[in-house]
């Protein structure tokens, strides 16, 4: 059984973000219709080799885009679901833009909706939101450490996924998140694997931007906003 080696592999929750997108590109690449069943939890953590927590995660992902139903049972298992209204209006928003949209307006779009975001995020987080968050910050400070750009960036990515699924304001959050997607794909292919010493002070910012979220000061989460704010503008949608 694989245990995904911390070592040498990205963090969890970063292989878990592959996984999906890997079962998100099956789905799309071979038209596969609403119902169709893509396999149980273990046959496909044999199928992409990774550990039953990674596996776990993507589909918690998936699920949360709406893009697979989890059915239990002899005969359960991992099914395609048609997205809600709200996410295939996002992917059709951005499918639509093409090339013909910078990733810099994505960018100032983004960026615009986080300190709506944020607020929403201190006003709805559990103790579970801030554990997962604090948990994703750690991973970012890891790849930092590890001098891993390529898992600093999916750890960010990951965070700023997470820290929106926690608005129930759902035209928020898919719009968010659309832009959000849309900004990663576009930089992934492009963005080389550079020392995360690139990204020295990112572990910080965002460690404060998850305790801001966790307390009940206003004027400390707007801080730590700007503060990120005025990071993601230094790295150019990296932060």
């Amino acid at each position: 059984m694989s245990t995904d080696n911390p070592a040498t592999d990205l963090p969890r929750l970063s292989l878990a973000e592959t996984v999906a997108k890997r079962i998100e590109a099956r789905i799309a690449e071979d038209a596969l219709p609403n119902g169709h069943r893509l396999g149980t939890r273990d046959s496909l953590r044999r199928e992409f080799d990774v550990a039953a927590a990674t596996l776990n995660e993507a589909v918690r992902l998936l699920a949360a885009r709406g893009t697979v139903t989890v059915r239990p049972g002899v005969k359960g298992g991992i099914f395609v679901a048609t997205p809600p209204p709200l996410v295939r209006l996002g992917r059709k928003m951005l499918e639509l833009s093409g090339d013909s949209v910078p990733v810099s307006d994505c960018l100032v779009m983004r960026d615009a909706l986080e300190p709506l975001l944020a607020r929403e995020a201190m006003r709805h987080r559990t103790a579970a939101d801030i554990a997962d968050l604090r948990g994703l910050a750690e991973d970012m400070a890891v790849a930092a450490e590890a001098e891993s750009g390529v898992g600093y960036l999916a750890a960010n990515w990951a965070l700023h996924r997470r820290i929106a699924e926690i608005t129930p304001n759902k035209i928020l959050q898919h719009t968010y998140v659309s832009l959000l997607e849309f900004v990663e794909n576009r930089l992934r292919g492009v963005t080389p694997d550079e020392p995360a010493a690139r990204y020295v002070d990112g572990p910080a910012v965002h460690r404060e931007l998850v305790e801001a979220i966790a307390g009940d000061d206003p004027q400390r989460l707007d801080a730590a906003v700007a503060a990120h704010g005025a990071l993601t503008a230094a790295r150019g949608g990296g932060a």
